[in-house]
């Protein structure tokens, strides 16, 4: 839901997204988003390339989406 709204805040555009998702990555929560059914092609494209580039700093375990 944050990165929805982060999205909507950035007008869309994909410069801003595409910071969004490196952010997301870096910090290992990329994952995530994986399966958001409203995602553009862009926005999977960019998921897979982040998730890829950063996997070693995915957090899959005590995530607390609250």
């Amino acid at each position: 839901m944050e990165y929805r709204n982060a999205r909507e805040r950035a007008y869309y555009s994909i410069f801003d997204i595409e910071h969004l998702l490196k952010t997301l990555a870096f910090n290992g929560l990329i994952w995530g988003l994986k399966e958001m059914p409203d995602l553009t092609r862009a926005e999977e494209i960019l998921i897979d390339y982040y998730l890829d580039k950063f996997r070693e700093n995915q957090v899959y375990e005590d995530v607390n989406f609250l």
